[in-house]
């Protein structure tokens, strides 16, 4: 009945409209516009599009598009969001670990990328944890900086 794109068109418009904390929430705002998929497709399309899920005061955690951080940063309004997701960060030699809430670090891991700060030349994220690999001469104490200037409160241990 619809196609990939318009579903994916959908699934973004429904995101920046609303509040939506969860996938079974997604789906039936989706079903209700007319649109039938199983929970396996939606997860692919989330992944596709680019979702992540940020703190909400509200709702907890919430969906967010690749290209609302994106926007956000860009304006020199990122959102202070990620800090109050952020647990811990450590150093293991020249690598840095930043451990996140659960579903977190893809959303935050986005965020640092985008920030394309001098010092980082990406990040690599998991569930909760975020591997930032750092740019050849660049200290731990030079990353730590550069991650503060974007995630204000972050605190690490420094060898």
């Amino acid at each position: 009945m619809n196609s990939k794109t318009e579903r994916h068109n959908q699934i973004k418009q429904i995101i920046l409209d609303n509040k939506i904390a969860s996938q079974d929430e997604l789906l039936e705002s989706l079903r209700k516009s007319g649109f039938e998929l199983t929970q396996a497709t939606l997860s692919r399309d989330l992944k596709e599009i680019r979702v992540g899920k940020l703190a909400d005061p509200t709702r907890g955690n919430v969906y967010v598009l690749h290209e609302q951080l994106n926007k956000n940063n860009q304006q020199g309004n990122a959102p202070a969001i990620p800090s109050n997701s952020v647990l811990s960060v450590v150093f293991s030699y020249h690598l840095c670990i930043i451990r996140t809430f659960p579903a977190f670090a893809s959303t935050v891991a986005t965020f640092i990328d985008n920030s394309q700060l001098p010092g980082i030349a990406g990040t690599v994220a998991g569930d909760d944890t975020i591997m930032v690999i750092p740019r050849e001469g660049y200290t731990q104490k030079n990353i730590l900086k550069a991650l503060e200037s974007v995630i204000p409160g972050i605190e690490a241990k420094l060898d």
